[in-house]
């Protein structure tokens, strides 16, 4: 009899308070002593049921994860940061709403993502950090950050991307760190600061800039805001407004953008005809 009680103790408190999710996990703290499941590497492709509910962060690095799927993490009422860097995801799932309100940190980067339409990030509106390095992005839309009015760190390092959207930036009023290093960007679209000038750190460095007219606006914000340009070399981020170089044309190659006079872009303008 006291077998039995004993035995259906046990079940009953693992399904209250969660039970250990296997060898492939250790629960621990992070460096805010937030309740901390890590499982790395512990071949995964879905988040464990046995995973405690107050869990606040999940590292799951380095597993076989092939979708995101946003319910599934809606049992961690405290969820503060998921970590998926290095699966093989291959879209971020669109949300009929704000299921998880609390995320404030989503890391993504290493896997397969090829875009982000509008609205990709409206399950997690209360986002302050959001890390997309080394995917293979090649599309945004101007909605594709939408609903993210907290966001501080936006990392999109290490993509296809090819076209900035005009209107990319508008939603993203807190942004503090921005980085678009290692790219396939040309040209800066018309007025793209003109919602916020003031990032304090933006990476731009090793995309093909074509060094034209339509560059102009990009120029003069290097020369207005240049020390708040910087680079990442080595895992060392410093100050370097002259990362910005020119691919095109043949003429200007390999030359910093911010030290061009703008003629160097627009041409000599055409002098005006007198009038007899």
């Amino acid at each position: 009899m006291r077998a039995s009680l004993l035995l259906a103790l046990t079940f009953l408190l693992s399904h209250v308070t969660g039970a250990d999710p296997g060898p492939g996990c250790q629960t621990k703290r992070d460096k805010d002593y937030r309740p901390s499941m890590n499982c790395t590497a512990g071949g995964f492709s879905s988040i464990p049921l046995e995973i405690e509910p107050t869990i606040q962060v999940l590292l799951f690095r380095d597993n076989r994860f092939s979708s995101l799927s946003w319910s599934s993490f809606q049992v961690f009422a405290q969820l503060h940061e998921v970590d998926l860097t290095g699966n093989q995801i291959l879209e971020v799932p669109l949300s009929p709403g704000a299921l998880l309100p609390t995320l404030s940190v989503l890391r993504l980067g290493w896997n397969r993502l090829t875009g982000l339409p509008n609205g990709s990030f409206s399950a997690c509106p209360a986002l302050t950090e959001l890390h997309l390095p080394h995917n293979t992005i090649s599309a945004l839309s101007d909605g594709s950050f939408s609903g993210l009015s907290r966001l501080e760190t936006l990392d999109l390092t290490s993509n296809r991307i090819t076209v900035l959207p005009p209107l990319m930036l508008h939603p993203l009023v807190a942004i503090e760190n921005l980085f678009l290093g290692n790219n396939q960007i040309r040209v800066m679209p018309d007025d793209w600061f003109s919602k916020k000038e003031d990032i304090p750190y933006i990476i731009l460095s090793a995309n093909p800039w074509e060094c034209s007219c339509s560059l102009r606006i990009l120029h003069r914000y290097l020369q207005d805001n240049g020390l708040n340009v910087y680079v990442l070399d080595g895992g060392l981020i410093s100050s370097d407004p002259e990362s910005v170089v020119c691919q095109s044309p043949l003429t200007l190659k390999g030359l910093s953008v911010v030290n061009l006079e703008e003629s160097e872009l627009c041409g000599p303008r055409p002098r005006s005809l007198s009038r007899f």
